[in-house]
């Protein structure tokens, strides 16, 4: 069940990187270019604001490049720690 856990953790992450990842790039993508105003930003369909000003699109892009690379080390860390723990647990099991 704890092996479940700790990668079901990992998947999650780095779905988040790769849906942030794909949110930062859209809206790079975007750049200053939309009508009226602004536009509204929304993520896991919660809505982040209902109107972004055209000039702070590409710092909101950035925002999501950051939380995309958070996300994907954090999961690395993980992957790397369930890995250590597997094999750990597969030499105790051969030195008994």
């Amino acid at each position: 069940m704890d092996f479940l856990r700790r990668w079901t953790g990992v998947a999650i992450l780095v779905l988040l990187a790769l849906l942030s990842l794909s949110k930062g790039l859209k809206l790079w993508a975007l750049g200053t270019q939309v009508d009226g105003n602004g536009i509204g930003i929304y993520f896991f369909l919660i809505e982040i604001t209902d109107l972004l000003p055209a000039e702070r699109i590409p710092s909101y892009a950035v925002g999501f490049f950051i939380l995309s690379l958070v996300s994907l080390i954090i999961s690395i860390a993980m992957i790397r720690e369930n890995l250590v723990k597997v094999d750990a647990s597969q030499r105790t099991h051969f030195s008994e």
